[in-house]
């Protein structure tokens, strides 16, 4: 059983545990669903990945846990939209956004801390009945900025400057990365990253064989 795998174990223990049920396993494509339009900013005919939908389990099982009294989904923890293990102990949320690079900002960066602490809360309760072999235990926040990264996808079109902008920096060997995600790597996470969908399917996506995950 690889890292992913042990991981969806908890997950499922845990809502056993609880008497919960969730499909929270999806893809990159099904996640990137944008509500607001209707529209999905990861197309089905790009390569895709398996990953957990963090929102099936936040918005239902989890909410209804921790918050037993409330039956509204905006009572839900915020969390991103894709999260994903490989093989090298390299742990990656996903959030994509078909809106303008500046007005994510702040959910964004609300998303970065609830979403830790929803998957902290999972494995720390799971500790002594099944362990993540590979998770530091005694040092969650050193394991964070050792093994967790964040991707934050934008839409192409609302982003034509951005877009061009970020495929400019990759082809000269560089990174653009806009302040307020520099900041949450300097406070939380290993490594952040700015791609469209584009870059996303080229230069992650297609870089993760199946061994590695």
């Amino acid at each position: 059983m690889n890292q992913y795998d042990e991981f969806k174990a908890i997950i499922d223990a845990y809502l056993n545990q609880n008497g919960k049920s969730a499909e929270y396993k999806s893809n990159l494509h099904k996640t990137s669903f944008s509500d607001a339009e209707s529209v999905y900013l990861y197309e089905s005919s790009q390569k895709d990945l398996e990953v957990i939908n963090m929102d099936s389990i936040a918005q239902g099982p989890y909410r209804k846990i921790r918050f037993p009294e409330s039956d509204k989904k905006e009572d839900s923890i915020s969390t991103n939209d894709a999260f994903i293990i490989c093989n090298d102990n390299m742990w990656y949320f996903i959030e994509f956004k078909n809106q303008k690079l500046n007005k994510t900002k702040d959910s964004v960066s609300k998303k970065a801390y609830c979403n830790w602490y929803m998957l902290l809360d999972i494995i720390y309760e799971m500790e002594r009945k099944q362990r993540l072999e590979t998770f530091w235990y005694a040092n969650p926040i050193e394991f964070a900025r050792e093994h967790v990264n964040f991707i934050l996808v934008i839409s192409e079109d609302k982003n034509p400057m951005e877009a061009k902008r970020i495929q400019d920096s990759i082809t000269a060997g560089e990174r653009y990365v806009p302040v307020f995600l520099e900041k949450l790597r300097k406070y939380i996470y290993h490594d952040v990253f700015l791609h469209t969908p584009v870059t996303l399917e080229r230069y992650f996506v297609k870089r993760i064989s199946l061994s590695d995950l």
